[in-house]
């Protein structure tokens, strides 16, 4: 099976078998995975919303537009929205001062931004796995649907 890494700010659609890695802090991974055919793909969020005219190319850094772009991608093969395999990792707390004047920190702002647009598609994350102090490695294996996470430790130096 190959292995593919995904980098911050990137999407992967896969229509054959393969596992997808990334590692997150703040950003956040949305996976969908459709259990007949096993299409599948995983983006690598950043920040939570898209600004207006944000280009073409520049969609998978933000939560809103990524996750609707996925759902198209899917709906584009005729695999409906209500049959897909939802999951949503990351939104750690990990970047200094990452609290916004709302009080709430970028990784938190990524989670509850993928949460509500997931929402406005009728779409719940059925494994979940947000929020911390501390970032993850990812493992997305598209024939399975599994993922697998490894918490990643603090270091500090004096």
């Amino acid at each position: 099976m190959s292995r593919f890494f995904l980098l911050p700010g990137t999407v992967r659609f896969a229509s054959s078998p393969e596992r997808i890695e990334t590692v997150l802090g703040s950003c956040v991974s949305v996976s969908l995975r459709d259990p007949r055919t096993a299409a599948a793909a995983l983006c690598h969020c950043v920040l939570p919303e898209a600004p207006p005219r944000t280009r073409t190319r520049e969609r998978f850094r933000f939560c809103d537009t990524a996750v609707e772009a996925m759902l198209e991608w899917f709906a584009d093969r005729n695999v409906p929205a209500a049959r897909l395999e939802v999951k949503l990792f990351g939104g750690a707390e990990v970047l200094p001062g990452g609290s916004r004047p709302s009080g709430a920190s970028v990784g938190a702002l990524n989670a509850q931004c993928a949460i509500t647009v997931l929402a406005s598609f009728g779409l719940a994350p059925q494994a979940r796995e947000t929020g911390g102090a501390t970032g993850r490695y990812l493992v997305f294996d598209t024939a399975t649907g599994g993922v697998w996470i490894r918490q990643l430790s603090k270091e500090h130096t004096a």
